[in-house]
């Protein structure tokens, strides 16, 4: 068995810290490379909110600053169930003056008489749709809680 001098022993050790070195390296590469994708595919910098909710309406406005002249796909969920969609471009000027929103065109409301909710209580979210990869769509909530309301019918 053949014994390693310290020129070996030294050249091994150097070997071996680089080969670690390299595989921290890349593991860092890579956390970043998919930090950044995850970032930009699944926290997107939507604005909006839900401003009224009670029994007769939903409104509220959404607003995606990478395409400010779109009104981008809402929908609706009535006590966690899909009640209706529709595109988020009616007017509201307050937007702009606010500065939440480079034109007035990105508001929304659902009229509530037409599903024939029971009396009681109720809680609405409204959802910006985005487009994923593919066919693919994310549903991301306007409201960290979203509103309660009440049915007197």
């Amino acid at each position: 068995m053949a014994r390693m001098n310290k020129s070996d022993e030294g050249t091994a050790t150097r070997l071996l810290r680089s080969v670690i070195a390299k595989t921290i390296l890349e593991f860092i590469l890579i956390c970043v490379v998919v930090s950044f994708a995850a970032f930009s595919n699944f926290n997107p910098q939507l604005r909006g909110a839900i401003d009224a909710a009670d029994q007769t309406i939903v409104g509220g406005w959404a607003y995606d600053p990478k395409r400010p002249d779109e009104g981008i796909e809402v929908q609706l969920f009535i006590d966690g169930q899909f009640a209706a969609a529709r595109r988020a471009d009616e007017n509201r000027e307050d937007l702009v003056r606010a500065r939440a929103a480079e034109n007035p065109r990105h508001g929304f409301f659902f009229p509530l008489e037409s599903l024939h909710l029971a009396p009681g209580r109720h809680t609405a979210q409204v959802y910006a749709v985005r487009r994923a990869t593919g066919s693919n769509k994310m549903l991301l909530p306007l409201a960290k809680d979203p509103p309660t309301f009440y049915v007197n019918r």
